[in-house]
């Protein structure tokens, strides 16, 4: 049995590179379909979403193929504008993609987007297909938000397809999603009128009305129950629906038959009592006909949650990833739940329930266990021996884990955006921190950097978390951390241990500098000096973690001896420290697991580096000259670095994975199955 993970579902979203409406859409949708990094707290659907625009190949302009191999089942929209329609190349790139999804409908469907008029022009071959048709709205955000409203829908019809099994007829649609409008009829009508009669207008989705919906003769509760398995439950909160007895019972029906819902909050005085099993699901407050729109968007990504996930985890059990009988709740568990699971398996082991990421706090998990001691509620990207061998452990508990990361500039031609990077950064060390380890980082604090992306997520749980989550350790190289003031520390000291690791002496005494007043790299010896500050911050860090991990990564314009995660991959090896290489991004910790294949990326050479830049150049010729007359440094040399990669290889990274786990972890883009691979070799 294989344990490689193919992914359930992936979405797509192609543009051309010169439509800035195209990636401003398609930023947006990533935000709302995948996650949004910089709300990490934020649950997110998780599901993975692809960007094709940028060129793949030098003199080309169309991007990456994509390859419907690499997922189960897929949806690409094509954002369809007049750059695209008058460039052969696109054309044919979309329509080579449109003939090979056709093979395989309903698992791989293509959906095109017009954003001008004329991008019905595209193709006569995609012609005749209905548009997703946005241009006639005016205002950006009205475009995008109906956009995410109708990706959102086609995800959701393309995936009950896909689970049904159904092979609908040629130009037969699936059935819109159905939305089960539960409300009290003493003060909730209005907003479900309005609700309705929205809907109807847009004409995308289709309603249930309660008695409007079931034909004369017709059992009412039986009519009712079939209704709300087919549908979407929204339910309008006012005054009166904790009263009624059928809205009670509806909201408990939807949660027996794992429904997706929203609570519309519509309370004018309050109630005397709230229902309590309202809880655990999205809210929004109702601010009249405006916010129906919002409401709509809410209430889709929670079905395309529930449509999603079942069969993403129902992936993992097939590969031996999740025992079988593992319960699965499109949800984070609450003592419903684990009541509905604990009834059948009364008789056998105690239940394992699982959810979607990210990890409930301790706290919730407690509240569970005093129902039936033992219950374990887990994530997918967290390994399973984690969870199955006795009681749920913080493994990583004591442990320092580094990171190396900076941007990249393959990150376009993979399919990738910034987002997608910094997505990457929170979300390992979410779970690093999850299981009791500490994450290292070697980085400035400048807005906007990782630094402060991973202190921001760190600061955000502690904020509604019992128990504080450990410190983010950032090593700063002299004179960086001159830059730290004293009022970031107290902001910040919550979150984050400053490690300013000093100048180092020989240079005090060689250059006569002086180490409180900050050093810019202005010049040659300048320059030098901050070479070797960064390696002695590099040293101490490989001295004081565990592991190293490593993705994405600038090869030029950086101010170290080598490219700065080239550098802290070797260290981690020579400490003999655990090292995962992740590929995905490009960049240099691609060259490095390259050179672990045995090759030699010509980024990796000196003559490229100093070809780059000319100041680079100059200080290397200084830097081994010093080295050649005796200094505290070996030589720059590129070869040896290659080499020490080379000789390494998969086989010896020493992190818990096989050799072939580590070929996966390399060349993998799905950032669940890095998870996964990272936190069972760390486990190990």
């Amino acid at each position: 049995m294989t344990t490689h993970s193919c992914p359930y579902f992936r979405v797509y979203l192609a543009w051309h590179p010169k439509s800035h409406n195209g990636q401003q859409l398609a930023e947006y949708l990533f935000r709302h379909i995948c996650g949004d990094p910089d709300h990490p707290l934020l649950r997110g659907l998780g599901i993975p979403v692809h960007f094709r625009s940028a060129p793949f190949k030098p003199g080309t302009d169309t991007p990456k193929p994509i390859n419907l191999e690499d997922s189960l089942n897929s949806a690409t929209f094509v954002l369809v504008d007049d750059h695209m329609v008058i460039s052969e190349s696109w054309q044919e790139y979309i329509e080579q993609l449109w003939a090979e999804a056709s093979k395989f409908t309903p698992r791989h469907r293509v959906y095109p987007v017009a954003l001008t008029p004329a991008s019905y022009n595209l193709s006569s071959v995609i012609a005749r297909a209905n548009f997703i048709r946005i241009y006639q709205e005016t205002e950006t955000e009205a475009q995008r938000d109906k956009l995410l409203r109708r990706v959102l829908h086609e995800c959701c019809r393309q995936l009950k397809q896909v689970e049904s099994g159904e092979q609908m007829s040629s130009g037969k649609a699936p059935p819109p999603v159905q939305l089960f409008l539960s409300h009290a009829k003493q003060d909730g009508v209005e907003i479900a009128k309005g609700v309705r009669q929205w809907i109807e207008e847009d004409e995308m989705l289709t309603t249930f009305f309660d008695a409007k919906d079931i034909g004369p003769g017709y059992d009412f509760r039986e009519e009712i129950e079939a209704g709300l398995k087919e549908s979407a439950l929204l339910i309008c909160q006012t005054d009166a629906y904790a009263t009624r007895h059928v809205c009670r019972w509806e909201v408990l029906t939807a949660k027996k038959y794992r429904i997706p819902a929203l609570l519309v909050s519509a309370l004018k005085v309050g109630e005397e009592r709230s229902f309590p099993y309202l809880g655990n699901a999205p809210t929004l407050c109702w601010q009249g006909s405006e916010s129906i729109p919002t409401i709509i968007t809410r209430i889709l990504l929670e079905v395309l949650r529930y449509r999603y996930f079942p069969g993403y985890v129902e992936t993992l059990k097939q590969i031996g990833r999740m025992p079988t009988q593992a319960m699965v709740i499109p949800c984070a568990p609450e003592l419903l739940s684990q009541v509905q699971a604990w009834q059948p398996s009364k008789l056998q082991a105690a239940p394992l329930l699982i959810y979607p990421e990210p990890p409930l706090g301790d706290e919730e998990i407690e509240v569970l266990n005093a129902l039936e001691p033992g219950t374990k509620a887990w994530t997918p990207s967290q390994p399973m021996p984690m969870v199955v061998e006795g009681q749920v452990q913080k493994l990583l508990s004591g442990k320092v884990i580094g990171i190396s990361i900076s941007n990249s500039p393959d990150l376009e031609r993979q399919g990738f955006g910034d987002a997608h990077l910094k997505r990457a950064l929170i979300e390992i060390s979410r779970h690093l921190i999850a299981q009791g380890a500490n994450v290292a980082y070697g980085g400035d604090l400048r807005p906007g950097g990782f630094t402060q992306d991973l202190v921001e997520m760190v600061k955000a749980y502690n904020m509604q978390a019992t128990e504080r989550w450990e410190k983010i350790q950032n090593f700063l190289a002299w004179p960086l951390h001159l830059g730290v003031t004293v009022a970031w520390r107290a902001e910040h000291g919550d979150a984050v241990s400053i490690h300013a690791v000093p100048l180092p002496e020989d240079l005090k005494q060689s250059f006569g500098i002086d180490e409180q007043s900050f050093l810019k790299p202005h010049s040659t010896v300048n320059r030098y000096v901050w070479v070797r500050c960064l390696t002695a911050m590099r040293e101490q860090m490989a001295q004081h973690i565990d592991a190293r991990i490593i993705l994405g990564g600038q090869v030029t314009n950086y101010k170290g001896a080598f490219p700065g995660i080239a550098e802290e991959a070797a260290l981690a090896i020579a400490h003999h420290k655990p090292l995962f290489v992740l590929g995905a991004f490009g960049g240099c910790a691609r060259a490095v697991g390259e050179a672990m294949l045995g090759h030699s990326p010509e980024i990796l050479t000196q003559a490229y580096q100093t070809a780059q830049s000319q100041d680079y150049a100059e200080m290397l010729e200084f830097y081994n000259q010093r080295a050649n007359q005796g200094a505290f440094h070996d030589a720059i040399d590129y070869t040896v670095l290659v080499e020490t990669f080379q000789n390494t290889g998969f086989r010896g990274m020493n992190n818990g994975l096989t050799e072939s786990e580590n070929q996966n972890l390399f060349d993998i883009e799905d950032l669940n199955e890095m998870v996964y691979l990272v936190l069972k070799g760390l486990q190990s």
